[in-house]
């Protein structure tokens, strides 16, 4: 078959010595095995368009995903225009013009030849394909052939997912791959944490026994050179990349140490990092405090190991922190959830586009840490399953949230790998806390709210808050704080403020300390009589 579609005049020999009815019996016997498996009878005519050339396969792939998987029924109009719009900026080789006429007509232009090609969008799936396919081949034919048809249908396909929502989006090999290495929590790597200051690219630290950690590189460690090449203007990301790969492989790095000027050359192996998404300490005598930055495949895991440490270190009561926290994994977000509830109890559900699509997600753990007084602390960035966990928690009637309202991503994607290797973050589902809340439109709101600005400029009632009044009314309207204040007020009863005891923090630990009974009720009375205190 691959010589057939090569070459012209072979094909045309085939047809002309093929009977007609014995081609149809072929073309059945072809097509006929597959057509019981696919969901749709209008699948059929792409396969045989396909039979010779196999162009856009990949586009036609990633729409048949959405009518499918996506959260939405798909405004094809609006999609294939979107992907129609945006292989046409993929074109530099002239100056292209769009006409629109009053009946739909669309003719598309090259300016300096005046070839043209005209076509119709509506609402239908194989009309508008059709419609993609003539511009694709006019573009094509246009360009000489010197235009790469992958990029050409890349950019459709980007331009399709661009039609949907902010959080669906194509990944290439690459990001695909990361994506994927990202929410399995491990990587081939270093194990360091760096950051970019005074462009200057620092250590922030280093994770347990990881390469990094073993030869002795420190926090403020400055970056000089990797593989014996200076760092001359490169971005934090870029250096990222250089230092992930393959386990087992080499990379030299050269680091300053700030404390006495001297430079020190390590070779390093790569491993497989487990990343840190959980940190631990337990403050003054009994309260534990655990960080969740992210919620990938090894956070409920070294949850586990916290727990088991504030278990030790006889806590009675916890500060979960899950400020700057994006998100990640909605099964990872319920075992977190679980840990804090008593068993079976509701932290999660789910509707998507059809019935079937309604899920409930439930606390799994009997002997949970439920009767355990419990403040989580949010900010705008806290996003997605950290909204699931806060929303559980806070719904539960034991949990008090502290901090900013939430981002308001109440969104599941789900990541599918593709024919080509690449990928498709889609849209599937929408989550809402137990009580109903849609956390999209809402977001998480905190009972305890601070404030980064004056009241003026907070404008409280409009704006983040607008839409959730009736939620509020429910719940009680926040306690407002203003940040300043509060910090003022620790300083004055003799709390340390600094990076590593941040007001907020401080302030939780202040509410939470002596508190032995799992109640909210009781926790913010203690926080009315805080607040009476603060000058607000």
């Amino acid at each position: 078959m691959p010589k057939l579609k090569q070459n012209p005049m072979l094909r045309k020999l085939f047809f002309k010595l093929i009977p007609l009815p014995a081609l149809i019996i072929f073309g059945f016997l072809l097509i006929a095995p597959l057509g019981k498996f696919l969901p749709q009878w209008t699948a059929i005519p792409s396969a045989h368009a396909g039979f010779f050339n196999n162009d856009l396969e990949l586009l036609e792939e990633v729409v048949e995903l959405i009518a499918d998987k996506y959260l939405y029924p798909p405004d094809y109009k609006k999609l294939f225009s979107t992907a129609i719009d945006f292989m046409i900026k993929s074109f530099d080789r002239a100056p292209l013009s769009v006409d629109k006429s009053t009946s739909g007509q669309q003719t598309l232009m090259q300016t300096r030849s005046g070839a043209k090609t005209q076509f119709n969008l509506n609402y239908n799936r194989e009309a508008d394909m059709a419609s993609l396919r003539k511009v694709y081949n006019f573009l094509l034919q246009e360009s000489g052939e010197k235009l790469n048809k992958e990029d050409l249908e890349t950019a459709g396909v980007i331009g399709v997912m661009n039609s949907l929502d902010p959080y669906s989006q194509y990944l290439d090999k690459s990001a695909f791959d990361k994506s994927v290495r990202d929410t399995e929590g491990r990587y081939g790597g270093l194990g360091m944490v760096i950051t970019m200051s005074d462009n200057k690219l620092i250590v922030v630290k280093t994770m347990k026994d990881s390469p990094a950690e073993r030869v002795g590189i420190q926090p403020d460690d400055i970056f000089v050179k990797v593989n014996g090449n200076e760092l001359k203007k490169m971005h934090i990301q870029e250096l990222a990349e250089i230092l992930r790969g393959y386990p087992n492989t080499k990379v030299s790095i050269t680091l300053m140490r700030p404390s006495n000027g001297k430079e020190r050359t390590y070779p390093l192996i790569r491993e497989i990092i487990s990343i840190e998404t959980v940190e631990y300490k337990t403050l003054g005598n009994d309260i534990g405090y655990i960080t969740i930055s992210s919620f990938s495949k090894q956070t409920n895991d070294q949850l586990k190991e916290a727990l088991a440490s504030a278990k030790n270190a006889g806590v009675k009561a916890f500060i979960l922190d899950l400020r700057d926290n994006p998100g990640g994994l909605l099964h990872q977000s319920v075992k977190v959830a679980s840990h804090f509830l008593f068993r079976n109890r509701l932290i999660v559900y789910t509707k998507g586009r059809s019935q079937s699509d309604y899920k409930e997600y439930r606390a799994k753990y009997k002997n949970s840490l439920h009767h355990m007084p419990v403040v989580v602390l949010i900010n705008q960035h806290s996003a997605s399953a950290s909204e699931i966990v806060a929303g559980a928690l806070k719904d539960s009637g034991r949990a008090l949230i502290i901090g900013e309202n939430s981002y308001g991503k109440g969104s599941v994607q789900t990541i599918f790998r593709i024919s080509d290797g690449s990928g498709l973050r889609l849209t599937t589902s929408k989550y809402y806390t137990p009580s109903g809340t849609d956390i999209t439109e809402y977001g998480i709101v905190p009972e305890i709210k601070i404030l980064r600005n004056s009241p003026d400029e907070e404008e409280i009632g409009s704006g983040e808050i607008s839409g959730a009044t009736e939620l509020l009314n429910q719940a009680g309207t926040p306690i407002l704080l203003k940040e300043s204040d509060v910090e003022k007020y620790l300083k004055e009863k003799g709390w340390v403020v600094d990076r590593d005891h941040d007001p907020i923090l401080q302030f939780a630990h202040m509410l939470i300390e002596n508190v032995t009974i799992s109640n909210k009720t009781k926790t913010l009375e203690k926080a009315k009589e805080l607040a009476a205190n603060i000058h607000y």
